[in-house]
């Protein structure tokens, strides 16, 4: 799961009405979901409380609000219908995913912000409300914004464990 956002980071979010379209997918690959969220971290540890695989976004966008990013959402279940799964989940790789979901953000012609251009965003509102100089050490509480994106660090694939099965007292070596 990703690391932890500075601390008001949540509040500000929910302040400026900012959502978020993003992908899941297994550790492994494929299939991939798509949803939209205004806590992307929170939606991906509800979810994954109920999935058997360890799930981690393959890429998430920060929109202008709920309607743009239903907008996004809805024109890809629509568009992509022969390619679902069940609900939210398609079989398509992630990379196809993300260039659908780009084009669509381009069609309609509004901005998108990456988790690291958010954060800065945020630093720089933080600064402006205090009257802190841009040179100034960051004034966010728990961490500074991230410099690279939480999709760039992929984790490694844990292989699945066989179960340990004992031995049967009829099953001898001889």
């Amino acid at each position: 799961m990703m690391d932890m956002r500075p601390i008001g980071f949540r509040d500000y979010v929910r302040a400026n009405g900012f959502h978020t379209v993003y992908l899941l997918k297994p550790v492994q690959g494929a299939p991939v979901k798509i949803g939209i969220s205004e806590d992307p971290v929170r939606r991906i540890a509800t979810i994954q409380s109920s999935h058997f695989d360890e799930l981690v976004f393959h890429r998430f966008w920060w929109l202008p609000g709920i309607a743009v990013a239903t907008r996004i959402e809805s024109g890809f279940k629509n568009g992509f219908a022969d390619y679902n799964i069940r609900g939210e989940w398609f079989h398509m790789s992630p990379e196809q995913a993300e260039k659908q979901v780009e084009a669509a953000i381009e069609r309609l012609g509004i901005w998108s912000l990456t988790q690291s251009e958010m954060e800065h965003l945020f630093d720089d509102w933080v600064r402006k409300k205090w009257g802190l100089p841009k040179h100034a050490p960051s004034p966010l509480s728990g961490r500074a914004p991230r410099k690279d994106e939480p999709w760039q660090t992929p984790k490694k694939p844990q292989p699945h464990r066989q179960p340990s099965l004992p031995s049967m007292p009829w099953e001898g070596d001889g």
